[in-house]
C-alpha cells in the first residue's frame, strides 16, 4: 500500500485516503522542511509552490544529478526544466519554485527517497532575485501552482508580475 501511496503522491502531489479528505502531502512536507518562508519569514498564507523539475539520484547517474544541481544553482532554468526523469525504485532530486505572497520566488531542491520510512530532505533553499525569479516563473504554467498551506485547498493562486 505504501508504494501505491508514494506513486500517487509523486504523480499528483496529493494523498487521498478517503473520498472526503484530500491532503496535499507535498505542501505539508515543504512547510515542514522550511518551517517559515525564506523571503518574508512568515507563515505560508497566500504562498504557492510548483513542481519544476526532477531527476533520478543513483550511483550510476551521479554525473547527471550534478549537472541538474548546477543548472538549478546557476539559474539556467530552461536547461533545468528539461530534467523530468522519475523512477519509483530510485531516490530523486526534486526542484520546486515557491512563491511568497510578496511575489518573490525561492528555489528549493529536495532529496526524495524512494524508501517510505525515510523523510524527504531539503538540500538547497535559494531566494531568487527579481529578474531570475521572473524568468523561472515564466516557465511554470499557471495551472501548476498549488497552495502551500491548508488541507488540500487547490485553487487559483494569483500571479504576481
Amino acid at each position: 500500500m505504501n508504494k501505491i501511496k508514494r506513486w500517487w503522491t509523486g504523480v499528483s502531489g496529493r494523498l487521498v485516503d478517503d473520498a472526503s479528505v484530500r491532503e496535499d502531502v507535498t505542501a505539508r512536507e515543504l512547510c515542514r522542511m522550511m518551517k517559515r518562508c525564506p523571503v518574508c519569514a512568515g507563515d505560508f498564507d497566500e504562498h504557492a509552490y510548483a513542481h519544476f523539475a526532477v531527476t533520478v539520484l543513483a550511483d550510476q547517474q551521479k554525473h547527471r544529478a550534478m549537472n541538474f544541481i548546477d543548472a538549478c544553482e546557476e539559474h539556467r532554468w530552461e536547461e533545468a526544466r528539461r530534467y523530468q526523469e522519475f523512477e519509483t525504485d530510485r531516490d530523486a532530486l526534486v526542484a520546486y519554485a515557491v512563491r511568497c505572497n510578496t511575489g518573490r520566488l525561492t528555489l528549493l531542491l529536495e532529496r526524495s527517497p524512494f524508501e517510505v520510512y525515510e523523510s524527504d530532505r531539503l538540500i538547497a533553499c535559494n531566494v531568487l532575485d527579481e529578474t531570475s525569479g521572473y524568468r523561472l516563473e515564466r516557465l511554470v504554467a499557471r495551472s501548476d501552482w498549488k497552495r502551500l498551506n491548508g488541507p488540500g485547498a487547490i485553487r487559483d493562486i494569483p500571479v504576481y508580475s
